[in-house]
């Protein structure tokens, strides 16, 4: 395949029909897999494109320092707190705690600064992100493919908004999962990434004079305080962070 553009578009009609309810992807196409970063993203890009139009994105980074790593999310994948879903809607259902917000005005020209990132936010929220694939072995996936198959974003739970930014540094905010009655995590921190506000400014920046900057009503959810936990059908989800609503997430059978 010889022409770029025929090898973007063929990778992501091929990751999205693989996602639920389609058949898991068991081995990579060779000739279709991304070259590099750039060609994983321009995948990513048009796989989000063929679900709706882009209202936020999720970001990290594997250490504090660490450039961050980002996806697009549409609509369609954003739910309010308390969300049932349907068990059949995802394949992997890996859960994480984050930190989400939602901004209140359009972020262009830049460069922006923590302060005036901040001032620009109008919620800060408690969320669950859940993780799906379109491969049947995600583990072991390699990180192009994930990047290139919307960061294996599945769907975002979006808790109750307050206007005042958590009391502390975020990247130090106490967090607690419950699944069911068990906790499955309680501790301080748990950001790969470090502190959410450094990811939030790394973002703006980025897309500040792109062709789509952050714009007001947007949400934007920085990475996961907790490791993944897989769950399913019947089971419910509570996400709390200091100072935050919490976010719930039931599992329908």
């Amino acid at each position: 395949m010889n022409d770029p553009t025929d090898k973007i578009g063929a990778a992501a009609r091929l990751l999205t029909a693989a996602r639920t309810p389609g058949a898991a992807i068991e081995t990579p196409p060779a000739d279709l897999a991304p070259a590099d970063a750039a060609e994983a993203w321009a995948m990513h890009q048009a796989g989000v494109a063929a679900i709706g139009p882009v209202v936020g994105w999720k970001i990290g980074a594997p250490t504090p320092t660490a450039d961050i790593i980002r996806g697009e999310i549409t609509a369609s994948t954003i739910f309010a707190s308390p969300a049932t879903v349907p068990a059949t809607a995802l394949r992997l259902w890996a859960v994480e705690a984050e930190i989400a917000v939602t901004f209140g005005r359009d972020l262009v020209g830049g460069p922006f600064d923590a302060e005036a990132v901040v001032a620009a936010i109008a919620t800060w929220h408690a969320a669950i992100e859940v993780l799906d694939t379109a491969f049947a072995d995600w583990q072991a996936t390699p990180p192009l493919w994930k990047l290139a198959d919307r960061q294996s974003h599945g769907l975002l739970v979006v808790g109750e908004g307050t206007s005042q930014m958590p009391v502390g540094p975020l990247d130090q905010l106490p967090v607690r999962m419950l699944i069911g009655d068990e906790t499955a995590y309680a501790h301080e921190g748990g950001n790969t990434g470090g502190d959410p506000i450094r990811l939030l400014v790394a973002l703006a920046n980025l897309l500040a004079t792109s062709d789509r900057p952050i714009r007001a009503g947007d949400v934007v959810t920085t990475g996961s305080a907790t490791p993944f936990r897989q769950v399913g059908a019947g089971q419910r989800l509570l996400v709390e962070f200091d100072g935050l609503a919490p976010a719930e997430l039931a599992v329908a059978a």
